[in-house]
């Protein structure tokens, strides 16, 4: 009861997450739940996803014609078990429709459905499969679907006063569209995101170099290291193997088995890498010209910077200043950290030299030398008595020898300065003089900090300053047509970094030292520590190994879930032990296992499924009410799903039916939401991360913050209004309704017919030929509330595009 108390005097306050960690320690251990856990954990390694992948032998059916590839035979078995049948073929309307939409992301025209329809070849189906993979188009809609795993965006996010762009982002887009294209094995695929700068020789082409956009085009969180390397863990565990790894960040994994040392001996191999100072080029420019231009300008604006940071390092051992620290430390010589701060600010000196300062005169003072001992008796002197106690202390020092410098004690007395401040000023005139045969040409070694270190040490408006000129350069990287582009690279650094355990997360909290090496939930009796640089090539090629049970299976039901329209197990992104089991197990080991006999070939996957019965079902079952009855969500596959289409191909579709479309590939990416906005397809939409344009939210585009496992689909009133009021759509209704062709036709009739093949890609019944001649004739025949601006031919082509069948895929 004393429990129960506690826990409602907590809910009172709303220490949720108090409650939870206390029915976590106290009372979970002791229930049903509680005990399955802790069951659950210790038999993890007999874990569907974590067992070897194995080659199922299909079952065999007698007199089935449904069953036509292996995959049928999995799903067919299942489907009999619940005595469900599965669904027809759908027509070859639909099929070409869908087709065209899962492989390039718009949908065929007419004239290419009315050839596939009346295409009597049997391989008809096959060469279409085969013809769409082939496509560069393939690239750009598939891309998309990776970018969603890698967090993509164009800018870094909050990032206080600092420049947010990431000029050369597009690169790595651009090398996705073009690796899935080329059909680039996928753990090859894997290889060289993770550690292309591993692989790639001088001498080699660069261009793979790009791949590596896939670890630094996340999130910059205010440019917090651990929080960088854990979200960059995160994709990377997450997106290539389904595991929640950075859940053990702080403590040990509280279901899988991932302990808080695999943690950082993974954090290890990330924080050995670092970002070059100096992006490497992809490869020569194509336009000299621009190129020189644009690296003149480039040279200038750095060369600015540069020289900034230069004057400002340099400030620190010239005489006004080493004068000015001289007395901020002396005066601060007792004063705490932050109270030594604070006089540091109110005298315009910066915070690190200034510390410095007082700890080099802390340990002078305690070792008795004799370069400062002139200066500790004079600044112990009164201020309105220092002229006259001045010479009775410099002759009580000379009678020392051993205590005072005779070179100090010798200037001052010929310069006999009237105040300490001028005292200080002939001591920096002393120490910052440059000269080799000066005694003291060591004495400001202690507060000398390199330009290239100083920027973080500068005081708010230096650090202001210096942020408006790295803008400038980014905006110009960014914006200059002749930017080459470049990789966003990771390399080692020149001494791996060993990692140590943050106790409860905290990087202030270190405890006990691991070793950089893989998962010991996969390696556990192989597993060596990483030797080679950072790590990262090695932990690489565990991730793409033929047998690590995880990657191969889940890239599959990624593909299965995007060409199905729902996924074999539910939770793409989490294969642990609290993860969905799949809904057919075996024939998503059947998959992997040949995914990875076939060389990691992911159009040979894709196509393997598109030459199913499974994926040329129809969306309408025969017996559609037994099945929705045993099966509500369609787990069996007993139909085709009806998918919504995503908002990329949604308005590429819009583009596409219009003629509008630009079809230019690669390049920078471009405005598609302002009011002036390009006609490129939405895989080169620009992303701003922290400002993400709202019809990206209304339509559910992935979150660019982080790691997306699936996109969620919403039905919220926002769509609607869109489709009624974007200029996008209004533009592409015009351009429809104002064609050559169409403005050549004069009866309703072929006009309507021409919309309907245009935009639906086929012919209209009577009875909506019927409906749109009668919407036509009374629009024009109304004189009152008539949009003249809007003409009626413009409202039913736009009538059109914002129809379910336009937006969905049978």
């Amino acid at each position: 009861m004393k429990y129960l108390f506690t826990f409602f005097q907590l809910f009172k306050i709303g220490h949720a997450p108090i409650i939870y960690a206390l029915t976590v320690l106290f009372l979970l251990p002791n229930t049903d739940m509680g005990r399955a856990i802790s069951e659950e954990v210790s038999n993890s390694r007999n874990h569907w996803a974590f067992s070897p992948i194995k080659n199922p032998l299909p079952p065999e059916f007698q007199q089935d014609d449904w069953a036509q590839t292996n995959i049928d035979r999995f799903i067919l078995r299942k489907i009999k078990d619940t005595k469900l049948t599965p669904s027809k073929e759908a027509p070859r309307e639909t099929l070409i429709r869908r087709i065209y939409f899962d492989l390039l992301g718009h949908p065929p025209k007419y004239s290419e459905i009315e050839s596939f329809i009346k295409n009597p070849a049997p391989n008809a189906y096959i060469n279409l499969v085969d013809n769409l993979l082939s496509s560069p188009e393939f690239g750009e809609k598939w891309a998309r679907h990776w970018l969603d795993i890698a967090r993509y965006a164009d800018t870094k996010g909050y990032v206080f006063q600092e420049s947010r762009e990431y000029p050369y982002a597009y690169s790595y887009r651009d090398w996705v569209i073009n690796s899935l294209n080329q059909d680039l094995p996928y753990n090859e695929f894997i290889i060289y995101q993770l550690a292309a700068d591993r692989i790639i020789k001088n001498n080699e082409n660069k261009k793979n170099l790009a791949a590596m956009g896939f670890l630094t085009v996340g999130r910059r969180f205010l440019n917090r290291s651990p929080d960088i390397i854990d979200d960059r863990m995160d994709v990377t565990f997450r997106g290539l193997m389904g595991l929640t790894v950075a859940c053990s960040r702080c403590h040990d994994h509280k279901y899988d088995p991932i302990p808080i040392s695999d943690y950082y001996s993974l954090y290890g191999v990330f924080d050995s890498s670092e970002e070059p100072s100096e992006l490497p080029l992809l490869g020569p420019p194509n336009d000299l010209e621009a190129y020189n231009s644009f690296k003149s300008i480039i040279d200038s604006k750095q060369s600015d910077i540069d020289s900034y940071l230069e004057k400002r390092s340099k400030e620190l051992t010239q005489k006004s200043y080493v004068g000015k620290y001289l007395l901020a430390a002396s005066e601060g010589l007792n004063l705490s950290a932050d109270q030594l701060k604070k006089l540091a600010s109110s005298k315009s000196l910066l915070h690190e030299p200034t510390i410095r300062w007082r700890n080099h005169l802390k340990a002078k003072k305690k070792s008795g030398d004799p370069i400062y001992a002139t200066w500790f008796k004079l600044y112990s002197l009164k201020e309105d008595s220092f002229i006259q106690s001045l010479q009775l202390s410099l002759n009580e020092l000379e009678k020392n020898e051993i205590k005072a410098n005779k070179t100090i004690l010798s200037l001052l007395k010929e310069k006999s300065p009237n105040s300490i401040k001028e005292a200080a000023q002939i001591y920096a005139s002393l120490l910052s003089d440059t000269k080799a045969t000066n005694e003291f040409d060591k004495e400001l070694d202690h507060v000398i900090i390199p330009s290239s270190k100083i920027f973080p040490l500068l005081e708010t408006k230096g650090q202001q300053h210096v942020r408006n000129l790295r803008r400038n350069l980014a905006k110009i990287k960014t914006t200059h047509h002749g930017a080459p582009p470049k990789a966003m690279v990771l390399v080692d650094r020149p001494t791996p970094r060993e990692p140590r355990i943050f106790q409860r997360g905290d990087p202030n909290n270190k405890g006990e030292k691991v070793p950089r090496r893989f998962l010991a939930l996969l390696e556990n009796k192989n597993r060596i520590q990483y030797t080679e640089g950072s790590g990262r090539l090695e932990m690489a090629r565990s991730i793409a190994s033929d047998t690590n049970p995880l990657t191969s299976r889940v890239w599959v039901n990624r593909v299965w879930g995007h060409l199905m329209g729902s996924h074999l197990v539910s939770t793409p992104s989490d294969f642990g032990l609290r993860s969905d089991h799949p809904s057919h197990p075996e024939l998503l080991d059947y998959l992997a296992f040949n995914f990875i006999t076939s060389g990691w070939s992911t159009k040979k996957l894709i196509r393997s499924i598109l030459l199913s019965s499974t994926y040329k079902q129809s969306s309408i079952n025969s017996k559609q009410a037994k099945a929705h009855q045993i099966d509500p969500e369609n787990r069996l596959f007993t139909k085709a799903n009806r998918k919504r289409l995503n908002f990329e191909s949604f308005r590429d579709s819009i583009l596409y039916v219009s003629g509008k479309i630009d079809t230019t590939m690669h390049g920078r990416p471009v405005d598609i939401t302002s009011s002036n906005y390009s006609t490129r397809r939405s895989i080169y939409a620009r992303i701003e991360r922290q400002n993400l344009p709202p019809v990206f939210r209304t339509f559910d585009f992935a979150s660019p913050d982080v790691h997306s496992p699936k996109r969620p689909e919403t039905t919220v009133p926002q769509q609607a209004l869109f489709v009624l009021n974007n200029e996008l759509i209004q533009d592409q209704s015009t351009a429809i309704a104002n064609s050559q062709r169409f403005n050549q036709l004069t009866k309703h009739s072929d006009k309507i017919i021409l919309l309907y093949q245009q935009i639906l890609s086929r012919n209209p019944s009577n009875e909506e030929l019927q409906d749109s001649v009668d919407f036509i004739v009374s629009s024009q025949n109304q004189t009152k509330g008539t949009d003249a601006n809007y003409p009626v031919w413009d409202q039913l082509a736009q009538a059109l595009l914002s129809t379910n069948e336009f937006i969905f895929i049978d």
